[in-house]
C-alpha cells in the first residue's frame, strides 16, 4: 500500500525510503511519519486510505451536519469511538468515523440507532472538534458551554499578588469556567480517576490518571495557572486568596445527569499551586463479578463475607483497588435486615442502605474514635476504611469476636503479611486466630483492549521459571477505542487466603510469614503472581502488566 502512494504521485520513492527508515528506527506508524515530515498532508493520506478500502473520505471542515441526527448517538459512544453522525440518507445514518473498519463501533451504533449505518472516513481531529461543538453536556452549577474552548490569559506574572475580589472576578469569567469544565468533562469521558494541574516555569501541565497510570493530555500557557486554580478553589469552597498552605475541598456536580464528586487538593510548589482533582462517581454499581475473581475465588469470597461474625482483611498498596473490593462486598451483604455502618476517609461512593460516616481529623473523628461510637449503634456489619493504629486494630478484632462482621484494609504486600502486621500493632495472636475469617491481597492490572487484542509469541528465554505457567500471551495493538494504548479498564489479581485450622494454629504460634504462606499453598491458594499469569493465559492482561505490579514481591 505504501508503494501505491508513489504510483499515485503522492510522494517520491526517495521520500518513501526516508519514511521507512524512520519507521524501522522509531517504530512509529508510517502514515504519521509521512505527515510529520511534510511528505503528505493528512487529508491527502485519508483520501488515499478511503480509496484503498473503498470507503468515502469526507472533510468535515465546512460540512453541514443535521443536529437532530447527532443527538441520536450518546456522547460517551461518540467519544469512545471518535465518531459523529452527519445526516440521514435513505433510511440509513451516515456517520463520520476515524476508524470505519471498527466492527464493534458499527455494531454499537446499529444497536443505538436501530438503523443501518453508512460509515465514512474523517480525521480524528475534525471529529473531536465537532463533538465538542454539537454535544450539549450538563455542567456544574447549571453553567452552559460556549460553542468552543478558548484558552484564557491572565496578566499577573508568577508571584504577583491579587486580591480575593479580583481573583474571584477572573475565576468566574465565562472563558475560565469553560476551560475548567472542559478539563473535568474530558477526564470523565476518558474514565480518569484523577486530574493533575501542575505549574512549571513556562507552562501548566495537565495530566490524567487513567487505568492507574498518568498520561499528559495538555500543556497550557503559564498565565492560565492562577485563573484555573482560582476557579477550582471557588468550586471547592476554598480560600482563593490563600496560596501559601495546602487546602482540601469537595465539589458536587452532575455531568449528563450523572452525579459526580470531585475531591480537591492544593499544595504550594515552586511555580504556584498544584491541584489534584479526584473523580468519585456516585452511581457506580460495583458487583463482585466485576472484580476479576476466578470462579473458585469468587465462591470463597462470597461465602466468607456472608458470615455473621469475624474479621475479613483486604490488603495491598495504595491504588490497588481495596476500597472497590470492600464496596462490592458491602453491596452483596446489604439487606434491610442488617445494620451496616462504615467509617471511611473519605466516603468515595454512596451505597443505598449503608450508614456511611467520614473521618474528620479537625473535629477529632478518627478511625479509632469512630469505631468506639459505631459499637454503640447496634451494628451487624462494620466496615473500617483502614486499620492504621493499635487502638483501631484491637477494637476491630474485639468487635469481630463479640458477634460482628468486620471488613477492613491494611497496607501490606501479601495475605500473610497482613496477619503479622496486626500482631505488630499489638493484637494478641490468640484473639486474631479466633476472629480472622479471611485475608485477600490484591493488585490492579490493565486489561487488554478487547477490540484490538492479538495473540503474540511467548518469549521463553525471558520468562524463566514462569514459562511453565504460561500457555498463551496477548497484547493490544492499539485502536481508536483504547486511544491507541492497547488497554481498556483494569482488573484485579488476587491471593485469597481462607483461614483454616492449620493457619489458625500458626497464627497462635506467631509463625513467620513464610510459614503461613506455606499453609496457604498447601490449601491450594494461588499467589498474586500465579493468579496474574492465569489471567495472561486467558488474554485478559499482559505479562508486563503482571510483572509491573508484582515485582516488589
Amino acid at each position: 500500500m505504501a508503494a501505491q502512494l508513489v504510483v499515485e504521485g503522492l510522494l517520491t520513492q526517495d521520500q518513501l525510503t526516508v519514511a521507512q527508515v524512520s519507521q524501522k528506527n522509531l517504530g512509529e506508524d508510517l502514515g504519521q511519519i509521512l505527515i510529520k515530515k511534510g511528505f503528505v498532508n493528512p487529508e491527502q493520506l485519508l483520501s488515499f486510505l478511503g480509496r484503498a478500502f473503498s470507503i468515502p473520505f469526507v472533510s468535515l471542515r465546512k460540512y453541514p451536519i443535521q443536529t437532530e441526527v447527532v443527538q441520536k448517538v450518546p456522547l460517551h459512544l461518540a467519544r469512545r469511538y471518535h465518531l459523529i453522525p452527519l445526516r440521514e440518507e435513505g433510511g440509513a445514518i451516515v456517520v463520520a468515523m476515524s476508524d470505519p473498519l471498527d466492527r464493534f463501533a458499527i455494531d454499537d451504533l446499529r444497536a443505538v440507532l436501530r438503523a443501518e449505518v453508512n460509515p465514512v472516513l474523517s480525521s480524528i481531529e475534525d471529529i473531536d472538534r465537532l463533538i465538542a461543538i454539537h454535544y450539549a453536556v450538563q455542567k456544574p452549577e447549571k453553567e452552559r458551554d460556549a460553542d468552543s474552548i478558548e484558552m484564557v490569559g491572565f496578566a499577573a506574572e508568577p508571584g504577583t499578588e491579587a486580591s480575593g475580589e479580583k481573583l474571584e472576578k477572573i475565576a468566574t469569567g465565562p472563558k475560565v469556567v469553560q476551560t475548567v469544565n472542559q478539563l473535568i468533562l474530558q477526564a470523565f469521558q476518558d474514565k480518569a480517576s484523577d486530574i493533575h494541574i501542575e505549574p512549571r516555569s513556562d507552562i501548566v501541565r495537565i495530566r490524567y490518571r487513567i487505568d492507574g497510570l498518568l498520561e499528559e493530555r495538555a500543556r497550557l500557557s503559564r498565565e492560565m495557572q492562577l485563573p484555573i486554580v482560582s476557579r477550582i478553589k471557588i468550586l471547592g469552597g476554598l480560600d482563593i486568596a490563600e496560596r501559601r498552605i495546602p487546602q482540601d475541598g469537595r465539589v458536587r456536580l452532575r455531568i449528563g445527569g450523572v452525579p459526580l464528586d470531585l475531591r480537591v487538593s492544593t499544595i504550594p510548589t515552586l511555580y504556584g499551586e498544584k491541584v489534584v482533582l479526584r473523580l468519585l462517581s456516585k452511581e457506580v454499581a460495583i458487583g463482585i463479578e466485576t472484580l476479576g475473581f476466578s470462579e473458585k475465588d469468587r465462591k470463597i469470597f462470597t461465602e466468607t463475607i456472608m458470615k455473621n461474625h469475624g474479621i475479613f482483611l483486604v490488603t495491598g498498596p495504595t491504588g490497588s483497588g481495596k476500597s472497590t473490593t470492600l464496596y462490592a462486598a458491602l453491596t452483596r451483604i446489604n439487606s434491610p435486615e442488617k445494620n451496616i455502618i462504615s467509617v471511611e476517609d473519605p466516603v468515595e461512593s454512596e451505597i443505598a442502605g449503608v450508614n456511611q460516616a467520614q473521618i474528620n481529623t479537625k473535629a477529632g473523628v478518627s478511625f479509632a474514635s469512630a469505631l468506639r461510637s459505631i459499637l454503640r449503634q447496634d451494628p451487624d456489619v462494620i466496615m473500617i476504611g483502614e486499620i492504621r493504629d493499635a487502638e483501631t486494630a484491637e477494637n476491630a478484632v474485639r468487635a469481630a469476636i463479640t458477634g460482628h462482621l468486620v471488613l477492613s484494609t491494611l497496607h501490606t504486600n501479601t495475605a500473610a503479611g497482613a496477619i503479622s502486621r496486626l500482631i505488630d500493632l499489638g493484637v494478641a495472636p490468640f484473639l486474631l486466630s479466633s476472629s480472622l475469617i479471611g485475608v485477600l491481597a490484591q493488585r490492579l492490572v490493565r486489561k487488554i483492549c478487547p477490540h484490538c487484542s492479538r495473540e503474540v509469541e511467548l518469549d521463553s528465554a525471558r520468562l524463566g521459571p514462569m514459562k511453565d505457567l504460561l500457555k498463551k500471551s496477548y497484547r493490544g495493538v492499539g485502536c481508536a477505542s483504547c486511544r491507541m494504548s492497547g488497554f481498556a479498564g483494569r482488573i484485579g489479581i488476587f491471593e485469597l487466603g481462607p483461614v483454616s485450622d492449620a493457619v489458625r494454629e500458626k497464627i497462635s504460634e506467631k509463625a513467620a510469614d513464610q510459614i503461613i504462606e506455606g499453609e496457604f499453598r498447601k490449601a491450594g491458594v494461588r499467589s498474586i503472581l500465579e493468579d496474574g499469569l492465569e489471567k495472561v493465559n486467558k488474554g485478559l492482561t499482559t505479562i508486563d502488566e503482571v510483572l509491573r505490579v508484582t515485582q516488589e514481591d
